[in-house]
């Protein structure tokens, strides 16, 4: 068996780094990384399915390394999948698929967790099982390590349930700290190939679903309260640029807005905010341990937070000094929103965008965006006023009870935006995708071709100073497939990657055709998982609970139908989603 060594001398005299794009993918050695010895210790490999750049990005791995690490008797280390390049001369020299710290090959450790945060990842994730060496099929493992799926896409599992000896479900940190104290205590059932007596003690464990043991019900797991988890004061620096280059930091987790488009808003209610002096004190250290010059507050709704007017004031002195510009996801659309991106901006500005979702209001109502066209020409406004010259907004084409007048209201609404004066307007229009465990989750999702009639609507938009961007309807059908996908879809991801379907989230690499053959070849009717359900239908994933009544998403999906809204229950009260009875935890607001 390859060792550590063997890759290593690999690396620094093949000339492999001469001849492969963005070698500093490949050789680890970043700041703040955790080196330990890994005689006697748990060995966990945290894999992101998509290259450096973009895994580095991503915060719930870095928080799984934090948190493993802080037990001695757990060591977890990180890999990422190769560009094509890489791959090729991998399989060439047989390089398997090695972890950034040490150079240890995959195969040699005890649990691989893999992120699935996007469907089109899919055909990667078996990317990178082969190149690691361990079977695709999780029928086919015997001593192999545990591999683990988390993330936003493990709320439904079936489509890659094929393929994984265990999902989490829910909060990573309160569930896999778990999971890796039961195989450590239990290694011997792993390195004798007793491997479903492990699982089985796995399934025990509060979100964690077995998909091999059957659809057993699982309940996601949660942490009530996100200030018992320390924000990493030394979070990891790459030598080359990211897709999110800075210093990120969760200032709250869930949102109860209650879009009933978006999967995020549901999957990690309820709402749990960090305070501000934790906080201050957090970004001290992090922008000590780091040296970067802009820092993040990531969340669902950042402007959300209770106490965001005395954290901007409190956080800002402390960024000034070294021209530290602090962004946010998205800004609020009202002027409170715009003050406070106002004041962000008075060190440098890094963007502002708004996500009016659609053009209407109809259709704003039909989606629970509880904001008017008032509230976003005053916004807007207010944003000219301040000084800003460029703005982006979100729409969504195709979603449920859409008309093409919608639409023309999107192409109202944007060039009444451009004559407040920017110099700028980028309008971003996304295929709407029904999600699992939304109230949209029983929705019909258009067709490619009227997907392209509708977004052929909105191009009289390019020019005269506006932007427009369109997602793909092709890869929009397959994401939509593979979102509400079963275990006969999960074939067909496995023939798609067989004929050459990899790195299918990046536009110029996604192949339409691969994904049509596969599906026709594996008797997956597409229109099948496009047309939408019924309220009575039993869903493919209604076994995975996470703490929302299914009354709760059939309620939300008929009063859409009836154009009606609901309000946050941080502020009108209980809306009846039951997951705080159901979980046992609440809100957590921290009001300065």
């Amino acid at each position: 068996m390859i060792n550590s060594d063997d890759i290593r001398k690999w690396l620094v005299s093949s000339g492999v780094l001469n001849k492969v794009g963005k070698p500093s993918r490949y050789i680890g050695k970043e700041l703040n990384r955790v080196i330990k010895d890994p005689d006697d210790k748990l060995r966990i490999l945290l894999s992101f399915p998509d290259t450096y750049e973009v895994g580095m990005s991503h915060l719930g791995l870095k928080i799984l390394y934090k948190e493993l690490n802080k037990t001695d008797e757990f060591y977890a280390e990180r890999a990422y999948l190769p560009w094509k390049d890489m791959i090729e001369e991998m399989i060439g020299a047989r390089i398997p698929l090695y972890s950034m710290e040490t150079y240890t090959a995959a195969a040699q450790f005890d649990i691989v967790g893999i992120t699935l945060q996007y469907e089109l990842c899919y055909s990667n994730v078996l990317a990178l099982l082969e190149l690691a060496g361990i079977p695709i099929l999780q029928r086919e493992r015997t001593t192999e390590p545990i591999v683990l799926g988390g993330g936003p896409c493990s709320t439904n599992p079936e489509p890659m349930a094929d393929y994984f000896d265990a999902f989490v479900i829910g909060d990573g940190e309160a569930v896999t700290p778990q999971i890796c104290i039961e195989v450590r205590e239990n290694i011997e059932l792993l390195r004798s190939g007793r491997r479903r007596e492990l699982l089985e003690l796995l399934s025990k464990i509060q979100g964690v679903y077995v998909p091999s043991l059957g659809r057993r019900k699982v309940v996601k797991a949660v942490i009530a309260d996100l200030s018992d988890y320390e924000i990493d004061p030394s979070p990891l620096v790459p030598y080359m640029k990211t897709v999110h280059d800075r210093a990120v930091m969760e200032v709250l987790r869930g949102c109860n807005r209650g879009c009933r488009f978006c999967q995020a808003g549901m999957i990690y209610r309820p709402v749990r905010e960090r305070g501000v002096d934790e906080l201050r004190e957090s970004v001290q250290k992090v922008l000590k341990a780091t040296g970067y010059d802009e820092l993040s507050f990531l969340s669902l709704s950042t402007m959300d937070h209770s106490s965001i007017d005395v954290l901007s004031e409190e956080i800002l002195p402390l960024l000034e000094p070294q021209r530290v510009a602090l962004s946010l996801p998205s800004t609020r659309i009202d002027s409170f929103g715009v003050k406070i991106a106002s004041q962000i901006a008075s060190i440098r500005k890094t963007g502002l965008t708004f996500a009016p979702e659609a053009g209407s209001q109809r259709l704003r109502n039909v989606i629970n965006k509880n904001v008017s066209e008032d509230d976003l020409m005053a916004t807007v406004k207010a944003a000219k006023n301040s000084g800003w010259q460029r703005v982006k907004l979100y729409f969504m084409v195709g979603l449920p009870t859409e008309r093409d007048e919608d639409l023309e209201e999107i192409v109202r609404l944007a060039r009444r935006v451009k004559a407040v004066g920017f110099k700028e307007v980028s309008v971003s229009a996304a295929i709407f995708i029904p999600k699992p465990h939304t109230p949209f989750q029983f929705s019909p999702q258009i067709s490619e071709v009227e997907a392209s009639r509708r977004l052929g609507i909105l191009r009289k938009l390019s020019g005269r100073g506006i932007q427009l961007s369109c997602h793909d309807p092709s890869s929009s059908t397959v994401e939509g497939v593979l979102s509400r996908g079963d275990r006969k879809v999960g074939r067909a991801i496995l023939r798609a990657y067989k004929s050459g379907a990899i790195f299918d989230e990046w536009n110029e690499e996604f192949d339409a055709s691969i994904w049509q053959e596969a599906f026709k070849t594996e008797g997956v009717d597409v229109q099948n998982y496009m047309k939408g359900y019924s309220t009575q239908d039993e869903l493919t994933w209604d076994h995975i609970s996470l703490g929302i009544s299914k009354r709760f998403f059939i309620e939300e999906y008929e009063k859409a139908l009836r154009e009606e809204t609901t309000g946050d229950c941080r502020w009108v009260g209980c809306t009846g989603c039951a997951v705080c009875q159901t979980l046992n935890v609440t809100n957590v607001l921290r009001k300065a």
